[in-house]
């Protein structure tokens, strides 16, 4: 990267973290200001830079302007408690939020997925699900302090109900549950298909 280039990301990037962490602004006439696009509408260098993970500091402080790279505004998480509360970007299919970074297209176990179970291969699971697979839903969080979080939609399973994207420590309770565990899953170690597949 030539000097020019790294100066301008840099620059880029101070005005995302001055900028991004104010969700509701008024001008001198007091119209609103929107916040900057996400990371992913900006150039490339920019990209990179930014981990939408990284939602607490060292210091254990919450990094608020994170929140932009997947919610539309600064979620007050007082007052929204559930996935129905919040403003996404990509609402007409969150799991876009998702792929702008992970790149696995048909998820989990569908062809060019290696998770298979005895060689057949599992089917498409980001679909609305039935309603036994429901009713194990409820079980399961009346059992497990977790939450499986759907569409509020469309009702389908998305990318956010099997793994939290959101960091240990960020969300109380059982929002928590799962945020710092391999692959973020939700199961925190446990075996995340017997959630919905009970036997």
């Amino acid at each position: 990267m030539n000097n020019q280039r790294f100066i301008k990301t840099l620059l880029l990037a101070g005005v995302l973290t001055l900028t991004a962490g104010i969700s509701h602004s008024a001008d001198k006439q007091g119209a609103i200001v929107e916040p900057p696009p996400p990371p992913y509408e900006r150039p490339d260098a920019l990209d990179s830079m930014i981990n939408p993970h990284n939602q607490i500091n060292d210091e254990g402080e919450v990094i608020w302007s994170t929140c932009l790279v997947c919610h539309t505004s600064v979620p007050d998480i007082k007052k929204e408690k559930s996935i129905k509360d919040i403003s996404l970007r990509f609402e007409e299919d969150p799991n876009k939020i998702c792929r702008n970074c992970h790149l696995v297209i048909v998820h989990p176990g569908t062809e060019g997925v290696s998770a298979t179970m005895s060689g057949f291969v599992a089917p498409d699971h980001l679909t609305a699900p039935p309603k036994e697979m429901l009713s194990s839903i409820r079980l399961t969080l009346k059992e497990i302090p977790t939450i499986l979080p759907l569409d509020p939609k469309t009702g389908k399973i998305i990318c956010a109900t099997c793994h939290n994207p959101h960091e240990r420590g960020l969300l109380a309770g059982r929002a928590d549950w799962g945020g710092d565990y391999s692959l973020r899953l939700r199961s925190a170690g446990l075996d995340i298909c017997a959630y919905c597949h009970r036997k």
